[in-house]
C-alpha cells in the first residue's frame, strides 16, 4: 500500500463516513412498524390541512382522502388568504373550508393557521399534513397504528418522490435534516429527538393543547423542531418516522425557483435549534464528502487510482442513506458532488437571510426572522 494511503487525511475521511453511518443506522419506516389500525374501534381524527394558494397542489392529498376507507374523519382546510382556487377545490371534496384571520403580529403563516385549525377540531386526535402530502391508501390507518403505540408526538418525514432532474438537488437537504436531528442514531430509542418533521404530525388533541400546540411556537419557520422539545418538556415521547406506506409527497414540485426559496427559508435556521453535538456531527460528515471528492480529483491525476475506493464508499453510503427515505434517480449518487455543492452553497444563502438580512420569502410572503 502506497505511503500516501495511510495520512491524516484519509484517517480523516474514514472516521466521517463512520459518523455518517452512525447518524443515520436506524430508519424506521411505517410499512414496517406499524400495522394499520382496527378503524372500527379507532378515535375521531380530524385532518387538518394549512393551505395558501395551493391550487396546483392539492389535488393529490385531496383524492387520496377519499381512499381513507372506515375512517372516523374530519377534514379541515384552513385557507391562508389564497388568491387562487384553494378553497374551492377542498369545497367541492367535501373538506370543511375555514378562512384564516388576519395574520397577528409574531406568528408566522403556518403556526396560524394550524393553531385555528386545532381550535375549530373536534376529533380527540388532530392530524396535521402539509398540502403538497398525499396519503396511500390505508395510510390514516397506519399513520394511526404507529402513534397508539407510543402515544405523546407522531412526526413523519413523508416518502420523498422525485421526477425531475432539479429535484435531485435536495438530497443533501434530507440526509443532514435526518441526522441532525438525532433520531435515527445507532442509540435509537435511548436517546429523544431533537427535532421532527412538519409535514405530517399527529398527537391527541388533549396533548395538543396541554403542550400549547402551534401557539408555543408562533414565531419560529421551522416549528417542529420546538414543538417536539415542548412535548418532552412534558414528559410526553416523541416518535419519529419515515412514511413510506402511509404517506408521500414531491417537495418543490413548482421548479428550481421554488426549491431554492423553499430550502432557504429556514435550513439555516435549523442548523443551529438542533442539538449543537450532532449538527456538529453531520458537518463532520459533509467534511468528509467534500474532502474525498477534492482528494478523487486531485490523485486521479497524479494516478493514484486507489482512491476511487474511497469515492464509491461515500457513492454507497449516500445510496444506502438516501433510498430508504425517497426515490432518487442514479446519477445523484454518482456524481454526489452536485447536489452535495447545492447544499453548502444554499446554506451559505440561508444563513445570510435569517443571521443579515433577517427575512425570508415563501408563498409570496416576507417573513421577518427575529424569533423569540
Amino acid at each position: 500500500m502506497p505511503e500516501s494511503i495511510i495520512s491524516p487525511g484519509l484517517t480523516l475521511y474514514i472516521l466521517a463516513w463512520l459518523i455518517g453511518t452512525l447518524l443515520l443506522w436506524r430508519i424506521e419506516n411505517l410499512n414496517r412498524t406499524a400495522a394499520p389500525a382496527d378503524l372500527k374501534k379507532a378515535p375521531r381524527i380530524s385532518i387538518i390541512i394549512p393551505a395558501r394558494n395551493e391550487e396546483a397542489r392539492l389535488g393529490a392529498l385531496l383524492n387520496s382522502l377519499e381512499q381513507q376507507k372506515d375512517c372516523n374523519l374530519e377534514t379541515i382546510l384552513v385557507d391562508d388568504h389564497s388568491t387562487d382556487n384553494t378553497s374551492r377545490l377542498a369545497l367541492q371534496k367535501g373538506l370543511r373550508v375555514i378562512p384564516s384571520q388576519t395574520l397577528p403580529e409574531g406568528w408566522s403563516g403556518k403556526n396560524w393557521v394550524c393553531w385555528q385549525g386545532a381550535q375549530a377540531a373536534q376529533g380527540d386526535v388532530l392530524l396535521f399534513l402539509d398540502a403538497d402530502t398525499w396519503l396511500l391508501p390505508g395510510g390514516v390507518a397506519r399513520l394511526l397504528s404507529a402513534w397508539q403505540q407510543t402515544g405523546g408526538l407522531l412526526t413523519v418525514q413523508p416518502d420523498h418522490l422525485t421526477q425531475k432532474a432539479y429535484e435531485q438537488l435536495s438530497a443533501f437537504f434530507n440526509l443532514v435534516l435526518m441526522a441532525s436531528i438525532n433520531a435515527f442514531t445507532v442509540l435509537g430509542k435511548r436517546l429523544a429527538p431533537g427535532g421532527g418533521f412538519g409535514p405530517c404530525v399527529m398527537c391527541s388533541r388533549a396533548d395538543y393543547f396541554a403542550a400549547g400546540g402551534h401557539s408555543n411556537v408562533r414565531n419560529v419557520i421551522l416549528e417542529s423542531i420546538p414543538l417536539v422539545r415542548n412535548f418532552i418538556r412534558m414528559g410526553l415521547p416523541v416518535r419519529c418516522l419515515i412514511g413510506r406506506g402511509a404517506i408521500a409527497f414531491r417537495m418543490y414540485p413548482g421548479g428550481y425557483q421554488q426549491l431554492l426559496e423553499g430550502w432557504s427559508k429556514g435550513f439555516g435556521k435549523g442548523a443551529v435549534m438542533v442539538n449543537p453535538i450532532f449538527t456538529i456531527l453531520a458537518s463532520i460528515w459533509i467534511t468528509g464528502c467534500f474532502g474525498t471528492f477534492s482528494q478523487t480529483v486531485r490523485l486521479l491525476i497524479t494516478g493514484q487510482i486507489w482512491i476511487l475506493a474511497v469515492y464509491a464508499a461515500y457513492a454507497l453510503q449516500i445510496a444506502w442513506m438516501l433510498y430508504r427515505i425517497g426515490r432518487w434517480q442514479v446519477w445523484t449518487v454518482i456524481l454526489f458532488p452536485i447536489p452535495l455543492t447545492f447544499f453548502a452553497l444554499v446554506m451559505l444563502r440561508s444563513l445570510v437571510l435569517n443571521y443579515i438580512i433577517r427575512r425570508v420569502s415563501w408563498h409570496g410572503r416576507s417573513i421577518p426572522t427575529q424569533e423569540k
